[in-house]
């Protein structure tokens, strides 16, 4: 049984809809600019007899004429006039027990398209006498708000000779490109939650934190082709291109599209109610314009091309084959799926093209160090995860050594190289059970192209044709005291050379570099280690901002405000005349830093308005700024450090928001006053001069700037309450 919300979501209200049964001539008057040589030559291809791959040529998925497209639509849809599948026998037998409410749902549908009396009543003896002989035919019962209504706003727009021709294309639509069990909780809606995960699992989190699930919003688009949410004029051009095309997973990423389109209005939404979300979403396609459907093609192609192919032989079968309708093991893995799964077949065929366009992927072993020491892809990198419960540090810091190590990979043009993570276990689910829980952890981290293999090393073993490309391993174990510092040397030391002989001078520079810096790091990561367990270290962690937090001690007393947001920002050079000294750091050790909060990636200026990649890093009392190293990328220099109570101001520039200014009131020497001032509670007498700041170029200025300003206002109330003097 549906819930409320479900069925309110369910329904179809186009009672706002407009008059759109003659803007298939709108669409031609819009391609009349256009050079029509292509559409002589389809008429002359369709008069000789030609077939999909003849008109997906020619036409190029572009939108097709009134007098081409039901000829077009019918070979597209692979209509046979002859086949006894599209028999329709007009019997006028109209006695479904819900035949009263398709006549409601007709009526309801032309009565928007406000059409002639006399062929309104025809169109509607029609469609009520094609739906009833295909719920017979197919053994279906009709449901009110189930599509069907809204896939022949389009089909009645053709000229269509009769109505056996009619229902041969309605049922080819429904029958071809409608995935089974479009319903609540139904399998194309995870189905297409997994992929919102793999591309966005930001907006993913956003939607289950708020349990908005796909099939509230996205149900018609599904089930009507995207025919119920938009207009004529969208719907038919739109169709043109989705029947060349031929992909019967389309529609699911032309919904990720829509949503990209809507995120930045959707994350704005957070504190709307839940509802209100699923309005807004259910008509995002009613905003697409006929302008609009090129790009949105092209990106839902670029997604398409961009996502792990297997799936689709994978799911094709319990989503769209109507000769088994079992409830499979297959379909029962959609359910069950953490993240996409990937076959193995897939893998080593992105490994073989190597540098070929297409999906590339990054190989996460995560098999127990034994079993990978014996025998891996030469090409996986490992992680062990065991190490996530036995050893939370030691994994926390391998797995940043892991993006290090897929950067350096990508940079030196290896084909173990890919942005697409894929994670792999043993096969054995006894073995297996810390597997789900690693790729978690990556998935909680908003990581994107998070993919698991299917059926783990053991499938890989058995299918792998090359035996050149399986390895073994020094015998070493996850708890030498050096792993951790020797994780990214040992990884990147082992595929480099093993997949591309021209990236030899790259891998002897990367491997140079880490002999001379591995007791460095070693020691840091032991450095980083101790400094992360004394007592003194602030363990803060990002939390919700009380209404209490908004108001109360937001500024010391008979003091100018700590903190101002200034709308233009003219003299920033005259505060970035001194020059500081900086700190050589570890990038990966500093960003596990137990009381960092916020990581920006951002530009910094230094004293000559030059530009340098750099990190924007807050905690609770401190803010940092670590300028990334060309010649050493897991290394940086730390040149700024400072008290988040010396900020007198945060400035930005009116035509460029994105750059921001810190300025100061204190030198470096005072930060370090006031540091220890705070720490034993006391009171610190310095005045405050304005002598410094930091300007940044930060993408996600809006974001950082409230965050960052939230921190402010609370290391404010730590520092009076300190002053405060302790009752006896």
């Amino acid at each position: 049984m549906m819930s409320e919300d479900t069925n309110k979501s369910f329904s179809l209200d186009d009672g706002a809809e407009t008059n759109d049964l003659d803007v298939n001539h709108n669409a031609a008057d819009a391609i009349q600019s256009q050079d029509n040589q292509w559409l002589d030559d389809l008429r002359v291809a369709l008069e000789r007899g030609c077939d999909l791959g003849a008109i997906r040529n020619i036409g190029k998925c572009r939108a097709l004429t009134d007098d081409l497209r039901l000829r077009v639509w019918k070979i597209c849809l692979n209509i046979d006039e002859n086949a006894t599948e599209t028999d329709f026998n007009d019997s006028n037998t109209l006695d479904l027990p819900q035949q009263n409410v398709i006549r409601d749902d007709i009526a309801r549908v032309l009565q928007a398209l406000q059409l002639h009396q006399d062929s309104s009543t025809t169109k509607m003896n029609d469609i009520e006498a094609v739906i009833t002989h295909y719920c017979k035919k197919h053994n279906e019962t009709y449901e009110k708000g189930n599509g069907w209504i809204e896939i022949f706003k389009p089909l009645i727009t053709l000229n269509y000779q009769d109505r056996s021709e009619l229902y041969a294309l309605f049922s080819s639509i429904r029958n071809r490109y409608i995935p089974r069990d479009c319903e609540a909780d139904g399998m194309p809606y995870h189905l297409f939650r997994l992929l919102l995960l793999y591309h966005d699992p930001e907006l993913c989190s956003f939607f289950d934190t708020r349990k908005i699930t796909s099939d509230l919003y996205a149900h018609i688009w599904i089930r009507s082709l995207y025919a119920g949410s938009c207009p004529l004029n969208i719907t038919l051009p739109l169709w043109d291109g989705y029947f060349q095309q031929a992909d019967q997973f389309f529609a699911f990423f032309l919904a990720l599209v829509l949503l990209m389109f809507a995120k930045e209005h959707l994350l704005e939404m957070a504190n709307k109610e839940k509802h209100e979300i699923i309005d807004f979403l259910s008509k995002a396609p009613a905003n697409l314009t006929v302008a609009d459907l090129d790009d949105f093609c092209s990106l839902a192609n670029h997604y398409a091309t961009n996502t792990p192919q297997s799936f689709r032989k994978e799911f094709y079968s319990c989503l769209f084959n109507e000769i088994d309708r079992s409830f499979s093991q297959t379909a029962y893995s959609i359910y069950q799926a953490l993240c996409l799964p990937v076959s193995v077949k897939e893998l080593l065929q992105a490994n073989q093209l190597g540098g070929a366009a297409g999906v590339r992927y990054f190989i996460v072993d995560c098999r127990p160090a034994d079993q990978y020491n014996a025998k891996h892809l030469c090409t996986a990198f490992h992680l062990d995860a065991n190490l996530l419960l036995e050893d939370p540090k030691e994994f926390a810091v391998t797995a940043d050594a892991l993006f290090a190590t897929q950067q350096n990979a990508i940079d030196a043009g290896s084909t173990a190289g890919g942005e697409h993570l894929c994670f792999m276990g043993s096969g054995n689910n006894d073995e297996d059970k810390y597997l789900r829980m690693v790729v978690a952890y990556f998935l909680q981290r908003n990581t994107k192209y998070v993919s698991i293999a299917s059926g783990g090393y053991k499938i890989l073993a058995n299918t792998i044709e090359d035996p050149s490309m399986l390895t073994q391993s020094n015998q070493r174990t996850a708890r030498d005291p050096s792993s951790i510092g020797t994780t990214l040397k040992y990884n990147i030391a082992e595929k480099l050379p093993a997949i591309n002989t021209q990236t030899a001078s790259i891998f002897n520079m990367i491997s140079s570099a880490v002999k001379t810096k591995s007791l460095e790091v070693k020691d840091k990561v032991k450095d980083y280690i101790t400094h992360t367990s004394h007592p003194d270290s602030i363990h803060s962690q990002s939390r919700h901002v009380s209404k209490q937090d908004r108001t109360d001690k937001l500024y010391r007393q008979n003091q100018t405000s700590v903190f101002s947001l200034d709308g233009d920002d003219d003299d920033d050079n005259q505060a970035l005349s001194q020059q500081r000294e900086s700190e050589l750091v570890d990038i990966e050790a500093w960003f596990q830093r137990s009381e960092l909060i916020y990581k920006y990636e951002c530009e910094h200026f230094d004293e000559n308005d030059k530009t340098h990649p750099s990190f924007l890093l807050a905690s609770a009392t401190h803010l940092y700024i670590l300028r990334k190293l060309p010649e050493h990328k897991t290394m940086a220099n730390l040149v700024s450090r400072r008290l988040l109570t010396t900020i007198t101001k945060i400035t930005s520039k009116k035509n460029v928001p994105e750059i921001i200014t810190f300025r100061y009131a204190t030198s470096q020497e005072e930060d370090e006053e006031q540091e220890k001032a705070i720490r034993f509670n006391q009171k610190s007498t310095n005045s405050k001069i304005p002598v410094d700041c930091d300007k940044v170029f930060v993408p996600d200025a809006g974001d950082a700037t409230k965050n960052i300003k939230v921190l402010i206002m609370k290391a404010l109330n730590m520092y009076e309450n300190s002053n405060e003097p302790r009752k006896n």
